[in-house]
């Protein structure tokens, strides 16, 4: 997956991307750190073609940009961007998983996720 994520956006991106995770992500509060993760996955979107192969990476950025609702309904897109969001956090050192001060399971790629998705969401503007 982390592989794929390099052929999107070149090795120089991708070596930039692990280096500031591994940085600032193990010590960065979930709703910041979720914040840059959803702008790597933006800037991976930009560097797609129009169409990606079935079943790969740059296909779930696709389908998850362009049918939001796929986050709802947990589906393989979902899947396949929620995996890759845990192995960047292996690779930089954090924890996907985390538990807050109740008890409360709650993970750095859920929250990334629904940042993705609503990036280019300004309501204000409808």
């Amino acid at each position: 997956m982390l592989q794929e994520l390099e052929q999107i956006v070149g090795k120089q991106m991708y070596a930039a991307f692990i280096r500031m995770l591994q940085k600032i992500g193990p010590e960065a509060r979930t709703q910041r750190i979720s914040v840059v993760i959803a702008a790597m996955l933006i800037y991976a979107l930009d560097q797609l073609p129009a169409d990606c192969e079935e079943g790969t990476l740059g296909e779930a950025l696709l389908e998850v940009a362009e049918e939001t609702y796929l986050i709802q309904e947990i589906s393989k897109e979902y899947d396949t961007l929620y995996q890759l969001i845990d192995s960047l956090c292996t690779e930089a050192g954090m924890r996907n998983e985390r538990e807050n001060y109740q008890g409360v399971l709650y993970s750095i790629a859920e929250n990334a996720i629904a940042e993705y998705v609503s990036w280019y969401n300004m309501p204000w503007e409808n």
